[in-house]
């Protein structure tokens, strides 16, 4: 845990040098219209949106020196980007509104701002604020969203977890925050190399018909109607943003889940996964009718034959929508009791979009 801890406490001296800054300037509310979400918010307090999903990011283009932001979160990490560059890893230090110093001494001039959440927690939802801005500077309207939308729904590899951890066995849940960079996982890598607005609806440890120690009330099908993935209520509006592609990576906890004690997967259990995917994908073509799916197979042998078997059984059934793509195993590759490393989500996106370049999945869309 050496080098993780040493990782940890940079961030956090760099996060109270910020914090501690002298805050100076004009709170932009979160309901400006200047400010661009993407990914799921709970917006029923326009002034306090909430998330918890991973992968929420927000986009801004400010004038003046500085900027900071108005939080209530003392446990995530966040990657800070001015005009396009990585300028810091952000780490709250109070679960209460508190204000914090994101950027200063930059040149007086137009700025971009992205804000991106690194990990994933299971915890009660988080809050923001706003933006703070210095005294003379405004927001200006933002860039068009580019046109193309990709939902990628899944467990722990969607949401990269672990990527940037160096030890191999088990890490506590705690110590795997300041490890794990989303932007550094396939599902950003790919949504970049498409040009595409993106969000990531996942859950670590979850399945398609059960989790990984074989809770079938730990199934995304159970999450997937959720602005927030703790809360029940308030059910997520699919109309305010249909994507264009699903990408769903489902199946290594079920792999897990499914065997019994000798590590056999009987076919009445294996039936059970087919048909709660079947079942998903009714879902999914209700939610956004005419979407196109992607359905990923990882390395698992047992894995890949189901979801063939799935795709052959809907392409029966005149579902012609879907389409199937893998990623193999990278012999090394993983850390942190079997996390992909950011070298090996190279390597997956990589292979994933070999096979997505040839689907023709695209029609364009203006960007919302």
């Amino acid at each position: 845990m050496k080098r993780n801890c040493l990782t940890v406490a940079f961030i956090v001296l760099q996060v109270l040098s910020l914090s501690s800054a002298a805050l100076a300037g004009k709170l932009i509310p979160a309901n400006d219209p200047n400010l661009q979400y993407f990914g799921r918010w709970d917006k029923t307090d326009s002034l306090h949106p909430r998330y918890s999903w991973p992968g929420i990011y927000l986009v801004a283009e400010f004038s003046g020196t500085s900027i900071g932001i108005r939080l209530a979160d003392g446990t995530n990490y966040f990657n800070v980007y001015i005009d396009g560059k990585l300028h810091s890893v952000f780490h709250g230090t109070n679960p209460a509104e508190t204000d914090y110093v994101l950027a200063d001494s930059l040149p007086e001039a137009r700025h971009t701002l992205l804000f991106s959440r690194r990990n994933i927690t299971f915890e009660k939802p988080y809050t923001f604020c706003g933006l703070i801005v210095d005294a003379g500077a405004v927001l200006f309207p933002p860039p068009a969203k580019p046109p193309r939308k990709i939902e990628f729904i899944g467990a722990s590899f969607v949401a990269g977890e672990s990527n940037e951890a160096t030890e191999v066995g088990l890490l506590k849940w705690e110590d795997r925050f300041p490890v794990t960079n989303i932007d550094k996982g396939f599902a950003p890598l790919i949504a970049r190399h498409f040009n595409a607005q993106y969000t990531t609806t996942c859950r670590s440890g979850a399945g398609m018909y059960c989790d990984w120690r074989g809770d079938t009330n730990e199934s995304i099908p159970r999450f997937f109607d959720r602005t927030l993935m703790e809360a029940n209520e308030p059910k997520w509006d699919f109309k305010q943003w249909v994507p264009d592609v699903v990408v769903i990576d489902l199946g290594f906890n079920d792999y897990d889940g499914l065997k019994d004690k000798e590590g056999n997967i009987f076919e009445e259990k294996s039936a059970a996964f087919r048909t709660a995917y079947h079942h998903f994908l009714e879902t999914l073509r209700s939610a956004y009718p005419g979407t196109r799916i992607v359905v990923l197979a990882p390395f698992p042998e047992w894995i890949r034959s189901n979801l063939k078997r799935i795709i052959d059984d809907e392409k029966l059934s005149g579902n012609y929508d879907i389409n199937y793509a893998q990623y193999d195993n990278v012999p090394g590759g993983y850390v942190a009791h079997g996390h992909p490393t950011v070298e090996t989500h190279k390597k997956m996106a990589s292979q994933i979009i070999e096979s997505m370049d040839t689907f023709n999945l695209f029609h364009e869309t203006s960007g919302k």
